[in-house]
């Protein structure tokens, strides 16, 4: 991905600390221009460009501009977000995770399947159609998940699907057994409980490395910056 150019992230910035990344925001032209210290002239030119670029929808009013941030302007400003959380974040020793291969509920296929191109798009990789089900059991485990969950994930941001809504996804990379390389999935609506983690990959990872339930498997996190 891409970063896009500072004063455009810093436009994006400025219009999220006026509530834009949550809902429609009312604000002119000179405003903007004066809360981001520049002319008004190129306040309408960087929202102009925001809009040409897909960052944020424009409603003109009598009032003003009506300006929200887009799904795609969010993950701009994500982006940045974790690469400052990484610039921030001091090294660490390696995050190991163990637990026991236990069988789903069934429903993986599914929600891949549903999430493949964003999944896809964020991993880069095609996934298989199905999650590796990880039960962890050990305090020394648990404490490595929850290291996991303060390093900076990738974020996979909700949608609507055939009148269905599907929440926001935050994913780890991970190795798994020295040998694959996948993911931790979360979903912001789960019916697993907090001690199964979900792993993702571009293989059937069972099949690959010959796993049956209760098999002990290793999970490596892979920090964001290593990540392909």
């Amino acid at each position: 991905m891409t970063m896009i150019t500072p004063d455009i992230w810093f436009t994006l910035y400025s219009l999220s600390k006026k509530g834009a990344i949550h809902t429609q925001t009312i604000l002119t032209t000179k405003g903007l221009g004066e809360m981001m210290g520049i002319s008004q002239q190129t306040a309408s030119r960087r929202v102009a460009f925001c809009v040409d670029e897909g960052y944020v929808t424009r409603i003109h009013t009598t009032e003003g501009m009506l300006l929200q941030i887009t799904d795609k302007g969010r993950q701009e400003l994500i982006h940045i977000m974790t690469s400052l959380e990484i610039s921030f974040t001091p090294p660490q020793d390696e995050i190991v995770i163990e637990g026991q291969i236990v069988t789903g509920l069934g429903e993986g296929a599914y929600y891949i399947d549903v999430y493949s191109t964003k999944l896809k798009n964020a991993l880069g990789f095609k996934p298989h159609l199905g999650t590796l089900n990880v039960k962890v059991n050990s305090d020394e485990s648990r404490k490595a998940v929850g290291r996991m969950k303060n390093s900076p994930p990738l974020v996979l941001t909700g949608f609507q699907h055939k009148g269905r809504t599907f929440g926001d996804v935050i994913c780890y990379r991970v190795k798994v057994n020295d040998e694959i390389e996948g993911a931790v999935v979360i979903a912001q609506r789960t019916h697993h409980s907090e001690d199964i983690l979900e792993i993702v990959a571009p293989v059937d990872i069972r099949s690959a490395l010959k796993l049956s339930d209760d098999d002990t498997v290793k999970l490596i996190l892979v920090p964001l910056h290593l990540g392909t």
